[in-house]
């Protein structure tokens, strides 16, 4: 494996920072052992020449791949149940009952879609159990090429299957074929995927009802998470909800939400 020495060093972590707000300065070592293959596909010599070559591609594929194996993409079906179960007791049996507009939900860093899909499937559950009488819309952003790709295709595993309860195993994802399942083309049309750099997301119209950012602060520092926060606080309906992980906190992060309970966050009606 190549070495990637201190100079090299030092020019690719503040870039990867400034655009991407992911902070890799300890991370040395990772850079080193998810990058060689990249070195390889560029028949580069030294990561100096491999980043001369990325500055210099204009189609931006490079830079795309570089991201696309130093994001991580973990992800799985049911996290955080928490969540799922507060949009279940308190929002849905909270909406008007003569509301026309559609639920819209934005699930920021997607990863490779589980969640996305899992909404859509609490939601369809509502909706079959006559709970939910509007319709509802789900998008799902990620940094990664390849997991909004994966996201898009809604192949996955035993172990994702396993997670699912056996109501939606049957309603919802059709069978085994070479070791993956498919989710139904049914869900497809409530979510859909793209791929969006968040640090440059530009500012939003109030358009969510509801907002997961979930695990996603963690890879930022505190200048980028309060930048962000402001862009999703600023994308919610008044009203509207902010879910981000359960070891996340905004407490450290100027904003003008309303803390309901762990990992949830509300826009208040009126500004205080």
């Amino acid at each position: 494996m190549i070495e990637l020495n201190d100079a090299e060093f030092s020019k690719m972590y503040p870039y990867i920072r400034s655009h991407y707000g992911i902070n890799l300065e300890k991370k040395k070592y990772l850079i080193e052992s998810k990058l060689w293959i990249e070195l390889a596909r560029s028949k580069s010599g030294s990561y100096a020449e491999y980043w001369k070559k990325l500055q210099n591609d204009e189609t931006g594929a490079m830079e795309r791949r570089m991201m696309d194996l130093l994001t991580t993409n973990y992800t799985f079906f049911c996290r955080e149940e928490q969540h799922f179960d507060f949009i279940r007791r308190i929002i849905v049996p909270a909406l008007p009952s003569n509301r026309i507009r559609p639920l819209r939900i934005f699930s920021a860093g997607c990863a490779t879609g589980q969640e996305c899909y899992t909404l859509a499937m609490e939601l369809l559950d509502l909706r079959r159990a006559g709970k939910l009488q509007i319709p509802f819309y789900i998008l799902g952003t990620d940094l990664s090429e390849t997991a909004i790709a994966a996201a898009q295709r809604g192949f996955y595993n035993s172990a994702d299957y396993a997670r699912l309860p056996q109501a939606w195993q049957s309603a919802y994802c059709e069978e085994f074929h070479d070791g993956q399942f498919k989710v139904r083309e049914l869900l497809h049309s409530f979510v859909s995927f793209k791929r969006q750099n968040l640090l440059e997301m530009p500012p939003i119209a109030p358009t969510y009802d509801i907002i997961f950012c979930r695990n996603v602060l963690i890879y930022f520092e505190d200048g980028e998470r309060e930048n962000l926060i402001k862009k999703l606080s600023g994308a919610l309906q008044k009203g509207g909800y902010l879910m981000i992980g359960h070891t996340e906190s905004l407490i450290t992060i100027p904003n003008h939400l309303k803390y309901i309970q762990p990992a949830v966050y509300q826009k208040p009606e009126v500004r205080t």
